[in-house]
């Protein structure tokens, strides 16, 4: 099988390898479709930690093809999405429902081989099976939505409330309309890309503005909340810059979600009395605990709109320029298609 190995920053190889073999309770998929993450272009240039050699790719979907002696709820042929994060169960976290902060985590494309290749091991606990009406395309971004969900909830966007959402990439967008079903009575997003500002006001977005001047930002919030600051604000982008820019944002007693993946070493400045006298709320939001269903559901009864936020389709050996931070800029979600030619 072909597969794209990962090796060190700046360092991805398209190869042949063995197509491996199921053992247990591990099933092995032929990969339909893998979305590039935005953590997958830091791990490219050495800002976000990974076990090497590995094959990237963890928001993926494909076809049992095999099973091992122990699988007992997959059949060959069932078309599934995969949830990458394999966690121990028995840790301290997992025993308190944490399960995304497990201390054993062992991901997908993270630290066990990925979604990058034609072939991929997946244990069945972490295979779902997707109807047939669902396209392969969409399923790969049920990942990436279950995250979404997690930042949700996190959130806790509440009826009426006027939520900003920093960012309106594809994970942005997906936040966006996560925060219309909560009931949000007003969705501000920022967002300097002209396009990505019209997709976010035909998904739900009340408000787009290009933000990159802070003035814009502050002045666009105090006008749609009397002055008081919005309610919720999540910052997608993965930038510094905005995440310290979300402080001036929310209204007191407010919540502030840091979802975008900021380098590993950034830093921002912050004035502790502030936070503690408008008693602000600023919390994370790590990976998917339980929400992988939840998402999926969402995705396959159309409450949540994924396809538009696909704007490129490649094989494997375009890879390497789309995975790179220094190449070709995109609109969108990039899908990779392990067995396209090119």
């Amino acid at each position: 099988m072909r597969q794209a190995l990962f090796s060190g920053p700046g360092q991805l190889q398209i190869e042949n390898a063995e197509v491996p073999e199921p053992t247990g309770s591990d099933v092995r998929i032929h990969v339909e479709a893998s979305g590039i993450c935005g953590s997958d272009r830091a791990i490219f240039v050495g800002n976000h930690p990974v076990s090497t050699p590995i094959v990237l790719g963890h928001e993926y979907a494909g076809v049992v093809v095999s099973r091992g002696p122990e699988v007992t709820t997959l059949q060959m042929g069932d078309r599934v999405a995969v949830d990458p994060n394999i966690v121990c169960g028995q840790c301290r976290f997992c025993r308190r429902g944490l399960v995304n902060l497990c201390s054993k985590i062992t991901p997908l494309g993270i630290v066990l081989p990925g979604g990058f290749a034609e072939f991929s091991l997946v244990p069945e606990a972490n295979a779902y099976r997707i109807s047939d009406s669902l396209s392969f395309e969409d399923a790969a971004l049920v990942e990436p939505l279950s995250c979404c969900v997690r930042g949700i909830h996190q959130a806790d966007v509440q009826l009426g409330d006027v939520v900003v959402v920093s960012g309106a990439g594809p994970i942005g967008l997906l936040l966006v309309q996560l925060a219309r079903l909560r009931g949000a009575g007003t969705v501000i997003v920022i967002e300097p890309d002209a396009q990505r500002r019209g997709l976010a006001a035909e998904l739900g977005a009340d408000i787009v503005i290009d933000g990159r001047e802070p003035d814009d930002r502050r002045e666009t919030v105090a006008s749609a909340t009397l002055g008081v600051g919005a309610d919720v604000v999540i910052e997608a982008s993965g930038r510094t810059t905005a995440a310290e820019g979300s402080l001036e944002l929310i209204r007191s007693g407010g919540t502030i979600v840091w979802f975008g993946v900021c380098p590993e070493d950034d830093r921002v400045a912050i004035r502790p009395f502030s936070v503690n006298d408008r008693e602000v709320s600023i919390r994370g939001a790590n990976l998917n605990p339980f929400t992988f269903q939840t998402a999926l559901t969402l995705v396959e009864r159309g409450r949540v709109r994924v396809a538009e936020l696909v704007s490129d389709e490649i094989g494997l050996d375009e890879l390497r320029s789309a995975i790179d931070p220094a190449g070709p800029i995109f609109r969108g979600k990039v899908l990779v298609r392990p067995g396209k030619a090119t």
